[in-house]
């Protein structure tokens, strides 16, 4: 979940310190048995969006490590040094940069279709179950197999990403998408939250029976309705959108879009952000994209005393949350170098580059995150980094060690892509739009997305 709650927080902080055709499941083959390799280096080919001062560093670390190995990142758009992905992402919309996307998407399509692309490539953008389903994409299970520990990484987000028991793609870092509760005005009216397989419905009955009861003022603020629906079918994306079949022409999500309307229509959900802690809207979304997101979010809501949820779903009832990621990588079926590429990808994943600063997430190297929290905590309390709430005050560091091993664990319920295909997403979004801004009615927003989104699935 992704709203400008968040957004408009982070705009309150004050950062003193930079942010320095067919093909067969493929085995790993011998090491240096690239073609190349014998005569001098290897040359690995990464196709990204973005190039940043994160990749730009994992490059140059792993060069340095591996003399006989060049990595050549192919971007289409440059990040300035400066920034960070985490800072470049606007929540809940589509990013500024969308030519820049489709461009991206555009060229590596072609160039796989055609049987060439880098050896690498960034997924994050690009629909990478349409890729896999034509065997445009290889398998990574043998190398993670014998590449990686899982009991050091956050194993729910890899096992998320899976298509009919495969992995192909991997994320370098991840999002969580939360929900945060107001713990005062909830503890209070004696309302115990069950978020492990509640609902959209659930959670907006309860919210409309608190502010009908006086207790609270709206059930959620700072999100605008077409935004929070696209966040919604994020969320749910998964009972959505099975294979290439959709089920959008349904009782049940024409009636999520019956509820929000009404609850829009009626102030009980607002698109202005409620800034101060003592407000008495009862949930905003949050998306915890760092470590110090993580340690200071929760505190700068609600008086210090948020509650974090898991982010409603279809009612699954996995427990899990929802997760997003800005840098997944898939490798090309028809590289020549995949045991290099394997290489530079076991890399990013490695606590060398999991603790760079520059890294724009959460890290998936579990004790990664540990030592991000910690330098987060030693650069608030010697002041080289300094945070400011929307009512100014500052978060608190004094957390002990309990509390950064809660922290760590937290981030291993993250078990729930919710993304989805970005031109599934693409038509969802315009079709809520126009369900917002012209007035269109359920039904014939819900029979377009249903139509639109089947005729892509089956091309």
């Amino acid at each position: 979940m992704k709203t400008n709650w968040t957004c408009a927080l982070l705009s309150s902080i004050l950062l003193a310190v930079p942010l320095s055709a067919c093909g067969t499941d493929s085995e790993p083959a011998a090491a240096g048995s690239s073609p190349e390799a014998a005569g001098g280096k290897t040359t690995v080919t990464v196709s990204v969006l973005n190039s940043d001062a994160f990749l730009q560093n994992a490059e140059r670390l792993f060069e340095e490590a591996h003399p006989n190995i060049d990595i050549e990142i192919r971007a289409y758009t440059v990040t300035p040094a400066s920034n960070t992905r985490m800072m470049n992402k606007t929540p809940g919309a589509e990013p500024d940069n969308s030519a820049d996307i489709e461009k991206f998407r555009t060229g590596v399509n072609t160039e796989l279709m055609s049987g060439k692309g880098s050896d690498l490539i960034a997924l994050e953008h690009l629909p990478y179950a349409k890729y896999a389903d034509k065997k445009l994409l290889a398998p990574l299970d043998p190398w993670i197999g014998k590449g990686l520990n899982p009991q050091e990484y956050y194993t729910g987000v890899f096992d998320a990403l899976k298509l009919e028991g495969k992995s192909y793609a991997l994320p370098v870092h991840f999002k969580s998408n939360l929900t945060l509760g107001n713990g005062p005005l909830l503890d209070g009216s004696g309302i115990k939250v069950d978020d492990a397989s509640w609902t959209w419905q659930q959670m907006m009955e309860m919210g409309q029976s608190l502010v009908q009861s006086g207790a609270a003022t709206s059930i959620w603020t700072g999100v605008k309705q077409a935004n929070l629906l696209a966040d919604m079918v994020e969320s749910e994306y998964g009972s959505l959108v099975q294979g290439k079949k959709a089920a959008f022409n349904t009782p049940q999500f024409i009636s999520l879009l019956e509820m929000v309307r009404g609850m829009y229509g009626q102030g009980l959900i607002l698109e202005q952000a409620a800034m101060s802690n003592d407000s008495k809207d009862i949930f905003r979304s949050a998306e915890l994209g760092s470590a110090t997101e993580l340690l200071t979010l929760p505190q700068m809501a609600y008086g210090g005393k948020a509650q974090i949820y898991n982010t409603p779903s279809d009612g699954g009832g996995n427990g899990g949350f929802a997760f997003s990621s800005d840098l997944l990588f898939g490798m090309n079926e028809k590289s020549k170098h995949k045991d290099e590429a394997w290489q530079f990808l076991q890399f990013l994943l490695s606590e060398t580059v999991q603790t760079l600063p520059a890294i724009g997430g959460i890290p998936v190297h579990k004790a990664s995150l540990d030592v991000q929290l910690r330098k987060t905590i030693e650069q608030l309390s010697s002041g080289r980094l300094k945070l400011r709430g929307p009512n100014g005050a500052a978060p608190s560091t004094a957390v002990s060690e309990e509390q950064l091993k809660e922290m760590v664990a937290l981030m291993g319920k993250a078990n729930r892509y919710a993304a989805g295909d970005p031109n599934v997403m693409k038509i969802v979004k315009e079709e809520l739009a126009a369900f917002v801004n012209e007035g269109k009615s359920v039904q014939a927003t819900a029979s377009m997305i249903q139509n639109r989104v089947e005729t892509y699935l089956n091309e």
